[in-house]
């Protein structure tokens, strides 16, 4: 698509409005879209650190929660290292999901950033308010201060939408914009188990940590 096209969709030719939609416009205009989008990125911005915080408090937890399971085996106490362990497991799903949300929100930041810059609704700004969505329905029962905050900018990102697009309506439910929305959430789901792994310790190989550290502590003199 040419910048001509660009341009044309950012600033859509004048239509022809009810009086009804001029007297509601000039009583309450709607802010320029422009400002909507940057209102949007700054307030996601500040959905992301609200993420890092909680990450960051869960990856002490689970540090804890690590160390107790470990304690606990090699003390032999198997109910409380179970304990620990499903409670440890707890924790790594929510830190999953967490992470997930905030890489799923910072590639929506981008498509909104570069929505600003060329403003091609088909490209960025349509799957990226699908997406924000539908990251945001994680976040329901977990976090429900975030989730309310995600609808909201999601709410006033489809108003700027539908500002921009008057002539020609984009859909949300178009096959291009659905792809485009999976696409941020798989990328995403993609980063967040990288940086699970890099963050938390993997269960799978603690109980072989356990038997080495039995094993040390019962043969002390055996590495001399």
């Amino acid at each position: 698509m040419g910048l001509e096209n660009w341009a044309k969709r950012w600033n859509p030719p004048e239509y022809s409005e009810t009086i009804g939609q001029r007297i509601r416009n000039f009583i309450n205009p709607p802010p320029p879209v422009r400002t909507q989008i940057i209102q949007a990125i700054y307030r996601i911005q500040g959905q992301i650190s609200k993420l890092d915080y909680s990450l960051s408090r869960l990856q002490s937890y689970d540090r804890m929660l690590f160390e107790r399971t470990v304690n606990a085996l090699v003390e032999g106490d198997k109910a409380k290292a179970t304990m620990y362990a499903n409670e440890l497991a707890e924790v790594r799903k929510m830190a999953k999901v967490i992470i997930t949300v905030k890489y799923a929100l910072e590639r929506v930041r981008l498509r909104l950033e570069t929505a600003l810059i060329f403003g091609d609704v088909n490209a960025n700004l349509a799957p990226a308010i699908v997406a924000l969505k539908q990251v945001a329905g994680y976040l329901r029962g977990m976090m429900p201060d975030v989730f309310t905050e995600l609808m909201e900018i999601d709410e006033s990102l489809q108003a700027a939408m539908t500002q921009m697009t008057t002539q020609v309506p984009v859909t949300l439910n178009s096959t291009y914009v659905t792809e485009e929305a999976q696409k941020i959430l798989k990328d995403a789901s993609i980063v967040a188990e990288q940086r699970l792994k890099e963050h938390f310790p993997e269960l799978p190989s603690l109980e072989k940590e356990i038997e080495a550290a039995k094993g040390t502590s019962a043969n002390p003199q055996q590495e001399k």
